[in-house]
């Protein structure tokens, strides 16, 4: 995650993000991040 806010940072033409982790025992999570730097102009 921390990687990910960093890459946020700088690259402010990406929109979304996305975090996998792995708890064990077959459970898993997911998290969609939106960039809150996100400049929307292409």
């Amino acid at each position: 995650m921390t990687q990910l806010s960093r890459q946020f940072a700088q690259r402010p033409d990406v929109r979304y993000g996305l975090t996998s982790m792995c708890i064990g025992l077959g459970m898993g999570g997911t998290v969609i991040w939106e960039n809150p730097n996100f400049d929307g102009a292409k």
